[in-house]
């Protein structure tokens, strides 16, 4: 799998923290190496044990909440609330905790090896509880605890109705409200789970998936109601909720769904001195410090005394936290989830510079090409005093003479060999030469190649062996020949094109292959090889003297090339690299488009590529894909653009319900399939970034089937077309086209084209 190069802490301030990267192509989680901050006076520092998951976190993970829900928070921008752990180290004015001990805090950026927070948000785990067990305390009974007792002063006698009962709130709501004596009714959404909370001692226990509930209610309070709600529910079931209150009671908003998609809520029943109060721990733990102090102390005198117990909990290690994540999405756990931080990873040795020796000597075979003509002034810069240039022939000296002399000025000793690589017995004789010399042979650099493009079905043997002959018969001769000399490094020459493929070069992406597994065999066998697989290199050698392949390779990846320059800065980057490490031994340095690749080359779409950060690719893939959609209306037939509408939305479901394609009728209302409320949201958010449209917020609902979601996205895809038809007759009736001031004759002609063929178009229509 490719990763994005990043730079890490290598000293013993490295933590490991959890990072969600929205660009990738799975679940996006990945722990990342990251520093931990110097502490202040008043600073606790963390080993993590355990991390308690939270709904805020998975909203925030699927890019669903809304910038405001992020402004004035506790957490900020981040995942992770809560967690348990033992205390690594303190700053200088905290005396009551010491090194070892066993706490429990809120913390932002709670998905990390190690946390950094402030003496107040912390608490000792109490005598007899396990660390794991107290990662389920702070948010949940923080959160019910100043909901029913610092807001609604819940009494005894009095009852409340507690929604989504089998969650971690809902459970820290029910051990408090029966501490203070109330009566509970509570509503889960499956039978387990109902089954669950009576045996935990809930009086009453109703559906919370149908709004029956508010009958049951009615029966069994006798048509008086409850004193107190506290609601997780939206939409519909939030209002019925509200209706069931007996005057003076006290509904406790816990939903964000509802907030922020700013639903209206008649105030007909506030008429009975009824009370409204809308909770956010994230925010009531940035603004009410005092108040999240005095009660978090409470609930742990409750702990300690054991009037309070620990929630039911599940823990994933830190390689399952995607799942997780998915586990709670569709409310699929009963009490808390905790997830394990990954281990902190051992530092990086520190990179050893590279260095060349100025009494050895450097080979660079195919040394008159453009680029190893760039690398031997390179290896002059670095301060060789001796090169030899080797080629299959010197012919082509004459054109590097200018290169031959200005490093000869710079008193560098050049030397041109004219020795076919790819002939063993030319080349023995060559380094028989070199073994006799007194200046030791140090580095090799192989850069030699033939192209010879063409479709693999119409490659025969002597096409394949004239390209393949001077890279691996080149490269096996120099690995053999070379095993007597005591060299620092030995680098050959890839492409990039043996990572992402390249139609028409089958025998040169052959031929680089074989020089990556050489390189990585070398290593294994304690011999210094590198193998780079090089983007395009513009300025100099093959493509600078081909300006179509350079175009070609250019629209295929990005148009990005390197300069010789910037390449060779990479190379000493990656020989400062641990030579020993087989893993390293193949790399690439390339400036590519990802986007542009994705959309060329089908490869990039597949898991080799999922951990990289596609930034490009999700930024312009939205209109790619909505220029793709748009050729599809105007060229198939209906029938097709609903099938091939339906598959992007049965992928999409796939992928979230962790179903095989087979699985799913795409006739079935996608409720029964198990699409909840926020799926459809997380649904809405990816068919959105794969056609580039905006969907609006109701059109897309569980009660739909695959069938009917597909026309819906047809037509919405067809208004949006004839929209842009209407726009671009009203810019031709109009006569304008911007035409830059710079154009070349060519690109007025070439508009002026375009104009005339829309005209057409517009007689057509009319």
């Amino acid at each position: 799998v490719l990763h994005d190069a990043e730079s890490v802490p290598s000293d013993a301030s490295r933590a490991m923290r959890l990072m969600f990267d929205r660009g990738g192509q799975s679940d996006g989680f990945v722990w990342k190496a990251a520093r931990r901050p110097v502490l202040s006076e008043m600073d606790v520092e963390i080993e993590v044990a355990a991390t308690g998951l939270n709904f805020r976190d998975v909203m925030w993970s699927l890019g669903l909440l809304p910038d405001e829900a992020l402004e004035n928070g506790f957490t900020g921008p981040a995942i992770g609330m809560e967690c348990a752990g033992v205390v690594s180290a303190v700053g200088p004015a905290v005396r009551d905790l010491r090194v070892g001990d066993r706490v429990v805090a809120f913390a932002g950026n709670a998905f990390a090896s190690h946390v950094t927070v402030d003496r107040k948000t912390v608490a000792a785990v109490p005598e007899g509880l396990s660390t794991e067990a107290a990662a389920t305390l702070p948010v949940a009974f923080l959160t019910a605890y100043y909901a029913l007792v610092h807001l609604a002063r819940l009494e005894r006698g009095e009852t409340v109705l507690i929604h989504g009962g089998a969650g971690g709130v809902g459970l820290a709501a029910l051990q408090i409200a029966k501490l203070r004596g109330a009566k509970v009714i509570a509503t889960a959404g499956s039978p387990d789970r109902r089954t669950l909370l009576r045996e935990l001692g809930a009086d009453h226990v109703f559906d919370s998936r149908t709004l029956a509930f508010v009958d049951d209610i009615a029966r069994v309070t006798g048509g008086v109601g409850v004193d107190v709600v506290l609601n997780s529910l939206a939409a519909e079931a939030m209002e019925r909720s509200v209706d069931c209150l007996k005057p003076f009671g006290r509904f406790l908003e816990l939903g964000k769904r509802d907030f922020y998609a700013n639903r209206h809520l008649g105030l007909r029943p506030f008429r009975n001195n009824l009370s409204y109060f809308g909770i956010d721990a994230d925010q009531l733990l940035s603004a009410q410090a005092s108040i999240v102090e005095k009660l978090f102390r409470e609930l742990m005198a409750m702990f300690a005394a054991g009037e309070l117990v620990p929630l039911p909990y599940r823990v994933f290690g830190a390689e399952d936290t995607g799942k997780a994540f998915r586990l709670m999405q569709r409310s699929g756990h009963v009490g808390k989830i905790l997830v394990r931080p990954a281990k902190v990873t051992p530092p990086q040795p520190a990179a050893k510079p590279f260095t060349v020796d100025p009494q050895g000597l450097y080979l660079i075979v195919g040394g008159l090409g453009g680029f190893g003509q760039a690398t031997a002034q390179w290896l002059a810069d670095k301060g060789a005093r001796h090169i030899v240039l080797m080629s299959r022939s010197t012919e082509r000296a004459e054109q590097a003479a200018e290169a031959l002399a200005a490093l000869r000025a710079r008193g560098v000793h050049v030397d041109l060999a004219g020795v076919d690589v790819a002939d063993a017995t030319a080349l023995g004789r060559y380094f028989a030469t070199l073994r006799a010399a007194k200046t030791p042979l140090k580095g090799v650099f192989h850069a030699a190649m033939v192209i010879d493009d063409g479709l693999a079905r119409d490659l025969d043997r002597g096409r394949m062996e004239a390209v393949l002959r001077p890279k691996v018969a080149g490269a096996r001769n120099l690995d053999q020949l070379t095993r007597r000399f005591d060299l620092d490094c030995f680098v050959l020459f890839s492409s990039a094109t043996v990572l992402v493929g390249n139609p028409g070069q089958a025998n040169y992406v052959a031929a680089n292959a074989y020089l990556e597994g050489l390189a990585q065999r070398r290593r294994a066998e304690g011999l210094p090889g590198l193998a780079v697989s090089w983007g395009a290199i513009g300025d100099v050698g093959y493509l600078a003297r081909n300006a179509a392949v350079n175009r070609a390779w250019s629209q295929r990846l990005g148009g990005a090339a390197l300069s010789a320059t910037d390449a060779l800065a990479g190379l000493e980057a990656l020989l400062a690299l641990d030579g020993g490490d087989v893993r390293g031994a193949a790399l690439g340095y390339a400036r590519m488009d990802w986007a542009m690749v994705r959309k060329e080359l089908l490869i990039a779409k597949t898991g080799l590529f999922e951990d990289l950060r596609l930034k490009d690719a999700a930024s312009d893939g939205a209109s790619m894909a909505a220029e793709e959609l748009m050729r599809m209306l105007r060229e198939l037939p209906e029938v097709e653009v609903h099938a091939k509408l339906a598959d992007l939305i049965v992928s999409n479901i796939t992928r979230t319900l962790r179903l095989p394609n087979a699985d799913v009728d795409r006739n079935r209302p996608l409720s029964e399939l198990g699409m909840d409320s926020l799926m459809m949201l997380e649904l809405r958010g990816a068919v959105e970034e794969a056609m580039g449209i905006e969907i609006p917020l109701m059109s897309l609902t569980s009660s739909l089937t695959v069938v009917d979601v597909a026309k819906r996205l047809a037509t919405m895809l067809r208004t949006q077309e004839n929209a842009l038809m209407s726009t671009q007759m009203s810019t031709l009736t109009q006569g304008h086209l911007e035409v830059p001031d710079s154009a070349s004759d060519v690109q007025v002609a070439t508009a002026a084209a375009a104009v005339a063929q829309r005209a057409k178009t517009v007689d057509g229509i009319l």
